[in-house]
């Protein structure tokens, strides 16, 4: 079985140590904790925070400072699991570190029981399944909000379609009026300038689907001499 590797943040060297010790020697699963104090965990983790499976904050650290570093952390758009070790039997994770990242509270004694590595691994893997869900509700609310623009613009480009085939109808006929071919024209221009727009809608949709930031060319705009070509 691969090895959990930890990133341990506490307060108290000696009582990390002493948790290290008792991670190692936990059966069934292989711990590799690396520990850092509070004033080096931002620094360290941004070093090496790929080489991380969980975030652990001793229970001794205090509350502003797991919140400041927490952010700090997920600033980096990590997902792994963040844990904060309690006595508190149970604890719930308050709303304020709900909010900021932290997924769930572990109760420090438990390391001590033959339990500890299966509910350890139970916790990661629920926390884990957490984030994929939020993950996918994230996607799915995007694409939804994408193929409702998407429904909307094919609706609308299907109406300056409709009028540049009726004026290049008109056009077709030689015996139009000046007038008639200037009105026809100025509705031809009109209509190719907000299929223009439109397409522009459709690349930003495309360039967000695709990651892609680069530009392109218009492919409809054009500014058309609109006295030589009712003249011909």
């Amino acid at each position: 079985m691969k090895p959990l590797r930890i990133f341990f943040v506490d307060k108290i060297n000696s009582h990390s140590e002493a948790l290290k010790n008792k991670l190692s020697n936990v059966e069934s699963v292989k711990f590799l904790v690396s520990m850092a104090g509070i004033k080096n965990a931002g620094p360290t983790f941004a070093e090496s925070g790929n080489r991380f499976d969980v975030i652990l904050f001793g229970e001794k650290v205090a509350a502003s400072i797991v919140i400041r570093l927490t952010k700090i952390f997920r600033s980096h758009n990590i997902v792994i699991p963040i844990f904060i070790l309690t006595k508190q039997s149970e604890a719930r994770v308050a709303r304020k570190y709900r909010t900021i990242g932290i997924d769930d509270m572990l109760n420090i004694a438990d390391i001590d029981t033959p339990l500890f590595s299966w509910s350890f691994m139970s916790a990661i893997e629920q926390a884990m399944l957490k984030k994929k869900a939020s993950e996918y509700d994230v996607l799915h609310r995007r694409l939804k909000r994408i193929n409702s623009t998407l429904s909307s613009l094919v609706h609308d480009i299907n109406n300056p379609l409709s009028v540049i085939r009726l004026a290049m109808y008109h056009l077709d006929n030689p015996k139009l009026s000046i007038e008639k071919k200037e009105t026809f024209m100025k509705m031809l221009i009109n209509n190719i300038e907000r299929l223009d727009n439109q397409m522009k809608e459709l690349r930003i949709i495309r360039r967000q689907l695709n990651g892609d930031s680069t530009t392109e060319p218009k492919v409809l705009a054009f500014k058309p001499n609109i006295d030589a070509m009712i003249a011909k």
